[in-house]
């Protein structure tokens, strides 16, 4: 790799982006190759398609680079030192210090807490109800984390951090704030809207942390183990840092997971011979009794959904780095300061890696492809020192959620035009709402006859007007 190619025309660049910035993203691999220069606004980040030099930036070379100049703003604003932001040795300690929260052991506990969760979800379902999928799953995966985080103390958070979280999630779709980070100092109502959020989400979390402090209990949920964490010297985390923590886990264990369930039902909707064969496999593993931790290593096509769905509408759909000093990649200088950009967006529609790259298909996982892709093909955790430390707790919620749903439910999503809007913000969002109906989900024998005339039907996510669908 000796030559690093840049668009030329950059104005039309910014607008084109603007307008649509993953369709942008995916003609600027076709464009430009697996190594590009792209003038957008002030960013003008390198822009890298190849797994050996995603591979050398986020582990090889990982300490010659930082969080981003995105990063960097959402930690001011947002997240503070929490995990996803913070670096060096103070990332090392809060790394070292959470990590005991997410042992396999302690996953196994939370897993109950989720199957309770979705059990009452699928109760409060009936035949012939229309439903919101996306406002269905943000809510279920936020009464998760809240039970998870927070125990006994979750019942009255839902609400308020419901609501601000998802304002704040939204300031982070406004391509202009990204491309121009000056946008989010101007006295301006979005800016206004923000404050108001953050405040409110400030002191919902102060409040808790400081009552779990004043009557300290072993209630085994995150927070209570974060209470506890001790460094080597005895030390703890104060109480800024477990803000930073606790907005952290909210973002990336409430946000994610909800999304990657919304896209897997959006797809199995779209794919009837898929969700028979699901239907199938439920039936047979779990017969008339609810999943549990002990089922998710069997549940093998579920997984396989999950996977294939993370493939196509991975959430966190780009990730972005910052070269701490000059520097090589690929045999091309990089200078101190420059922006790296990788989209998992682009490299899980990589058909070098992938056949058949737009179509749903999650058969492809059931023969060991993970075994055979290099490394960086496929990353929806990211990768290197910084792979998410919830990644195993995500997983394991979304099989969880998705076979207690899949196995008395089917959720039929009807989208105008029949095409899914994307809203790329800090994580990849549906632009628009996501009615379905509720269907009762029937035996496997029953499904026969529509499944060998549904294997005929090729299921292509097709790009219109700038949206996949």
């Amino acid at each position: 790799m000796s030559e690093l190619r840049s668009a030329r025309f950059p104005a039309s660049d910014v607008v084109a982006y603007l307008r649509d910035p993953l369709g942008y993203l995916l003609r600027a691999r076709e464009q430009y190759g697996p190594f590009a220069r792209l003038p957008l606004g002030v960013v003008q980040p390198l822009f890298i398609n190849d797994p050996a030099l995603i591979e050398h930036v986020l582990v090889t070379d990982n300490r010659s680079y930082s969080k981003d100049y995105f990063m960097r703003m959402l930690s001011r604003e947002v997240v503070g030192q929490g995990l996803l932001s913070s670096e060096g040795d103070f990332w090392r300690r809060q790394r070292r210090l959470a990590q005991p929260a997410f042992h396999r052991d302690r996953i196994a506990e939370y897993a109950a807490v989720m199957v309770r969760c979705a059990q009452g979800y699928v109760d409060s379902l009936s035949p012939g109800q229309q439903r919101n999928v996306h406002a269905d799953m943000m809510g279920l995966t936020l009464q998760i984390v809240e039970k998870t985080l927070f125990g006994s103390d979750a019942h009255a958070r839902s609400v308020h951090v419901g609501d601000a979280l998802d304002l704040v999630m939204r300031r982070y779709s406004n391509n202009l704030l990204l491309a121009f980070p000056a946008v989010g100092r101007l006295p301006l109502p979005m800016n206004w809207r923000f404050a108001r959020a953050m405040a409110r989400l400030d002191d919902t979390i102060l409040q808790l942390i400081a009552r779990r402090r004043a009557a300290p209990t072993a209630q085994g949920d995150l927070l209570s183990l974060l209470l506890s964490a001790q460094d080597e010297d005895g030390s703890g985390m104060t109480d800024r840092q477990l803000r930073d923590e606790v907005i952290t886990l909210f973002i990336a264990g409430h946000e994610t997971t909800a999304l990657v369930l919304s896209y897997a039902l959006w797809l199995l909707s779209q794919a009837p011979h898929v969700a028979a064969a699901l239907h199938d496999e439920l039936h047979r593993v779990l017969g008339d009794r609810a999943a549990s931790m002990a089922d998710v290593p069997s549940l093998r096509l579920c997984e396989a959904v999950l996977f294939e769905t993370m493939r196509l509408y991975p959430p966190a759909w780009v990730i972005g780095r910052e070269a701490l000093h000059d520097t090589t990649l690929g045999g091309v200088p990089v200078r101190r300061g420059a922006q790296v950009w990788i989209s998992t967006w682009v490299m899980h529609r990589d058909p070098t890696h992938f056949s058949d790259p737009d179509r749903f298909r999650p058969d492809r996982w059931l023969d060991g492809l993970a075994r055979r892709l290099p490394r960086f093909a496929y990353f929806p955790f990211g990768g290197g020192p910084r792979l998410c430390i919830g990644s195993s707790f995500a997983m394991t919620e979304a099989v969880l959620i998705l076979a207690t749903i899949a196995r008395r439910f089917q959720l039929r999503l009807q989208l105008p035009g029949g095409h899914m809007p994307l809203l790329p913000s800090i994580t990849l969002r549906p632009a628009v709402p996501l009615p379905a109906f509720v269907e009762q989900s029937r035996r496997p024998f029953r499904y026969l006859v529509g499944l060998a005339a549904a294997q005929i039907v090729s299921v292509r996510i097709t790009h219109i007007n700038g949206n996949w669908v």
